[in-house]
């Protein structure tokens, strides 16, 4: 069996690993000038590293923790003491809080869990269904939350990736349903470098491999699939499999003329996913920029999003996370200069701190995302779930928003790139 696969992300990566120890014969190819997909390390000065893209690993994401052992590699325990919450209170000071958000979240969402739970989780459900369509702000505003509750609210753009006014109130249902506050929850980086991961991958795959080769149309017919790609230099290939695994983002697939025309719903579905905006600010510096606290990681709503210790513990690397409307907000100051960024951190003792490096990410402007990671707007029916993965002929389809539990994690995207192997493997086109 020949199979091509789009994107050499984690999704198309994982996939390529699998279907060439089954004895296929895999062609990979990517638009970008490297593999890795939204899993970008930076390498900075005095051999540290910082992660410009994917980043953490949770301790129950079972799929990535088995590969990365697999490949001989390592995890790192890293922000033991989780995420702390700083946010402005109803007496208009701001407040720093690790549990008091969430809790004042569960407290505000309880109906809804509670509606969720009875539905057991089914998204198919019609009581779920008629709660996605509601925006985590119009719940609030329903309930007259307080000015308080609102602004712990904009702190988790940091997490994902949409603005209150923006997100379905479905998926901070289904956090709390499912284990409650993903800022306490334990966290790992691959040892080295997220890169590390991708390039054990790489290695790992007796396939061709190419780079610089964009997707423009697919054709596949009863008896074959026909990928029609344009080279770095412009110059149009076709490359033939028997079968092809699709991993771009949505935002990249609904650009790519396919023919026979895939069916009008998982059209529909794919044409709605939304992708959230997200900058990340990598600012080195030769001290420990935390001076020592124990609290190591931060989410706020103020124009820098969330940051963190990117260092494993020795503070000399902040990584910032400006998600939603943060993200314009974040790229601005990091645009005016490292110190325009550090200045909203002056009530830790930050803003005076010597800078070595900055290095700076925009999702949103990256032509082959188009964002950080896929979300759920109040638009998107979760009933539709199931069509982003849902098998067409010889195309099937890979990417972490393809992922009914992990969307929008690396381990999703690992996830979904063995399940489409497997999708070849157990039925391989007639």
């Amino acid at each position: 069996m020949r199979v091509l696969i789009a994107g050499a992300g984690l999704a198309g990566l994982c996939a390529a690993r699998e279907l060439a120890r089954a004895g296929a014969a895999v062609t990979i190819f990517d638009a970008r000038d490297r593999p890795g997909g939204r899993v970008w390390t930076a390498r900075l000065e005095r051999d540290e590293h910082g992660e410009l893209g994917g980043e953490f690993i949770d301790s129950d994401q079972q799929t990535i923790r088995n590969l990365v052992r697999e490949l001989g590699l390592e995890l790192v325990r890293v922000l033991p003491g989780g995420f702390t919450h700083r946010f402005r209170g109803n007496d208009g000071r701001y407040h720093v809080s690790r549990t008091r958000p969430w809790a004042a979240l569960s407290e505000c969402l309880d109906p809804l869990v509670r509606r969720y739970k009875s539905a057991r989780g089914n998204t198919s459900a019609e009581a779920v269904r008629e709660m996605a369509t509601i925006s985590l702000r119009e719940w609030l505003r329903r309930h007259e939350a307080s000015r308080e509750l609102h602004s712990i609210a904009n702190a988790l753009r940091g997490f994902f990736l949409a603005d209150p006014d923006d997100l379905s109130v479905l998926p901070l249902v289904e956090q709390l349903a499912d284990g409650g506050s993903p800022a306490q929850a334990e966290m790992y980086r691959v040892a080295g470098g997220s890169d590390r991961l991708v390039n054990a991958l790489v290695a790992s795959i007796p396939a061709r491999q190419l780079l610089r080769h964009r997707l423009r149309a697919i054709s596949h017919p009863t008896d074959r699939v026909v990928a029609h790609v344009e080279d770095e230099r412009g110059h149009a290939q076709e490359l033939e499999g028997d079968a092809m695994v699709m991993t771009l983002p949505a935002t990249a697939l609904a650009r790519v003329d396919i023919r026979p025309s895939l069916p009008g719903d998982q059209q529909r579905a794919i044409a709605a996913q939304r992708y959230g905006c997200a900058t990340k600010v990598l600012i080195q510096s030769p001290r420990d920029l935390f001076d020592g606290r124990k609290a190591r990681a931060f989410a706020t709503d103020t124009d820098v999003g969330a940051f963190w210790d990117g260092a494993d513990g020795r503070g000399t690397l902040l990584t910032f996370l400006g998600g939603g409307c943060a993200s314009r907000r974040l790229r601005a100051r990091a645009d005016a200069a490292a110190h325009s960024v550090l200045d909203e951190l002056c009530w830790l003792g930050m803003s005076s701190a010597s800078v070595t490096t900055m290095r700076v990410a925009t999702w949103e402007d990256d032509p082959w995302a188009g964002g950080g990671y896929a979300y759920l707007d109040p638009g998107f029916d979760p009933a539709w779930r199931p069509l982003l993965r849902r098998r067409a002929g010889r195309l099937v389809f890979a990417g972490e928003h393809t992922s009914e539990e992990w969307q929008g994690y690396m381990n999703g995207a690992v996830e979904s790139g063995l399940r489409a192997a497997h999708e070849l493997i157990e039925k391989p086109p007639q």
